[in-house]
């Protein structure tokens, strides 16, 4: 190791079960800490094989699969002797499992703690379908034990909406979800009216709490007007009998493609899915863990230039009308919603410019900010 890298800050940011090149702790704030050249970057997260590092960053599994509750246990012992490896001056925690194994180890490390909240952890209880009654209080109990510890040094709030939600996380600074990826060619103009044949998209996580479903159906109802249109549901499946659902109702269909995965796909394939696509769908339902929140998928969308489709909702239709990167509609009623679909074939999506408000760049300052007083 170079005397040069070796003088560099270590910094831990640690997900579990979020892959080890998740789109916000890798691509992110990680691409932000590395442009400094001030810090000794090392990651911890999911990966079922040997994680390819093409920088100087080092990577550490958490776990290597996703569906066993053994190794989420096994993932805690795992982090604490991560830690003792690195010896980081800076961890990011980019989830609430591991507050309190940092919380002991803090005295002892002399890090810093800063909380990435990337989500509200407890709205989102309301999302699984057919939950006991027991999990979800033990759930409820072990998240607000976890989040509430004393000693997190800094919160990093993930939606604009988190500052109400959970007034108690202080000091905080609000980093959205804006895209900072791979770099895109511009995409050729596209005159949607001229065309009778569309490919739409499904992807990330595929799950009825994010409306899959009612997607599909949207599309089912496309093909009575445009017959030729195709379907891709590209996505990480995380209740193993709806993605049997989905193959035992769609496997079959000449024109839904289904490329279901029990892992996280990587982030550069839901890019290039999405970057190939002419309709990303996006049937989030008005539910209140959702509605305030403003998908990753928009400003990913947004900054490829690819048109969406979007559930309605004041916030949602709000930032996509101005825009002027899609249409809202309404999945509950999709003869309603193809009829929108269809006038909306007369507006100009795409735009030549990319405007700055879907790019990551003011987010990576405000986190700067931060670091750097805390790691002086």
């Amino acid at each position: 190791m170079s005397k040069g890298f070796s003088q560099k800050i270590p910094v831990l940011i640690a997900s579990s079960l979020k892959p080890a090149k998740d789109a916000r702790a890798f691509w992110r704030l990680g691409q932000t800490l590395r442009e400094t050249n001030k810090y000794d970057l090392n990651f911890i997260g999911f990966s079922s094989k040997a994680v390819l590092n093409p920088q100087n960053d080092r990577f550490f599994i958490s776990i290597t699969n996703t569906k066993s509750r053994l190794e989420r246990i096994v993932s805690i012992f795992r982090f604490f002797k991560y830690c003792l490896i690195v010896k980081p001056k800076i961890l990011i925690c980019c989830t609430w499992e591991y507050l309190i194994p940092a919380k002991i180890l803090k005295p002892y490390l002399g890090f810093r703690i800063i909380y990435d909240v990337q989500e509200n952890y407890l709205a989102n209880l309301d999302l699984i379908p057919n939950r006991s009654p027991w999990k979800v209080k033990l759930a409820k109990w072990l998240i607000e034990k976890s989040e509430g510890i004393k000693g997190i040094d800094y919160y990093l709030l993930a939606e604009k909406c988190y500052q109400d939600e959970m007034p108690n996380k202080n000091p905080f600074v609000i980093l959205e979800n804006k895209f900072n990826g791979p770099k895109y060619n511009p995409k050729p103009t596209i005159v949607f009216k001229e065309k009778e044949a569309f490919e739409f998209l499904l992807t990330g996580t595929i799950t009825p709490a994010y409306g899959t479903e009612k997607g599909i159906q949207f599309f089912l109802q496309i093909l009575e007007r445009f017959p030729k249109s195709k379907l891709r549901v590209f996505g990480h499946v995380t209740l193993e009998y709806f993605g049997k659902n989905l193959l035992d109702q769609y496997k079959n269909h000449p024109q839904i493609s289904l490329e279901l995965s029990s892992d996280p796909i990587p982030y550069t394939e839901v890019l290039d899915a999405i970057y190939k696509t002419d309709f990303l769908l996006l049937p989030y339902p008005n539910h209140k863990a959702l509605a305030q929140k403003i998908p990753s998928k928009l400003f990913e969308a947004g900054a490829l230039n690819t048109a969406v489709i979007i559930q309605e909702n004041p916030t949602w239709t709000d930032f996509v009308s101005s825009h002027k990167m899609g249409v809202s509609v309404d999945f509950q009623n999709t003869q309603k919603a193809l009829k929108e679909f269809i006038s909306s074939l007369d507006q100009d999506f795409l735009q030549e410019q990319i405007p700055d408000v879907f790019h990551w760049k003011a987010e990576g300052e405000k986190l700067l900010s931060v670091l750097d007083p805390l790691s002086s």
